[in-house]
């Protein structure tokens, strides 16, 4: 499904642009289909001004389902700049699941392998919305290693400080409750070493 009236001319400058966008496209949503969760992509230009917003997954009242093809596919052939995911929650509450979270996570690292980044995630209901940006949820989704593949993990640990950036992965990969083993191998950092993050990972939480 395709937004037929014209919103190419606004730009996105706040989050809150989003959400009056969105109610304007909920409005034209059937009303068979109201209390259902509606999963959208908004992909940008350079100028953040939408070149697209389409419906990619409409499901049950508390789930959708997307994957990254559906996601990408319509802002790579529109060279866009990066994409906003919106969904809405029929329930009225704006906390994020954990299924929320872990579908961005995904988006996040597929977005950032083919160079079209998340740039936000906005939930919405009637009456307002969250953004993840806005409260720092995707910046700790972007630190994730959950979706990055095991060459992209021994390739980053490379780049700049090679030990700093070995303890960063590792850090995160504890924090995603990775196996010490599998930790191991695609940071080379020595067990003792890892057993010291973990025991510095406890103390901070």
């Amino acid at each position: 499904m395709k937004v037929r009236f014209p919103i190419d001319k606004i730009p996105i400058k706040h989050p809150s642009d989003i959400y009056e966008i969105m109610q304007m496209v909920l409005k034209k949503v059937p009303k068979m289909d109201r209390d259902k969760e509606h999963f959208w992509v908004m992909a940008l230009s350079k100028a953040n001004k939408i070149v697209n917003l389409e419906l990619v997954a409409l499901g049950a009242n508390d789930r959708v389902s997307a994957q990254p093809a559906d996601i990408f596919a319509i802002p790579l052939q529109k060279q866009a700049k990066g994409v906003i995911l919106v969904h809405n929650h029929p329930t009225g509450s704006l906390k994020p699941s954990e299924a929320d979270k872990d579908f961005t996570d995904w988006m996040v690292q597929a977005g950032r392998i083919i160079e079209v980044p998340v740039l936000d995630h906005v939930i919405i209901s009637e009456e307002s919305y969250l953004s993840f940006e806005e409260i720092g949820l995707l910046e700790r989704l972007e630190a994730s290693s959950k979706y990055i593949p095991p060459y992209e993990l021994e390739k980053m640990s490379y780049q700049g400080g090679r030990e700093e950036r070995e303890e960063e992965i590792a850090k995160q990969m504890i924090e995603d409750g990775e196996p010490m083993e599998k930790i191991k191998k695609w940071t080379g950092l020595s067990i003792e070493k890892l057993e010291e993050l973990l025991n510095t990972s406890k103390e901070t939480i």
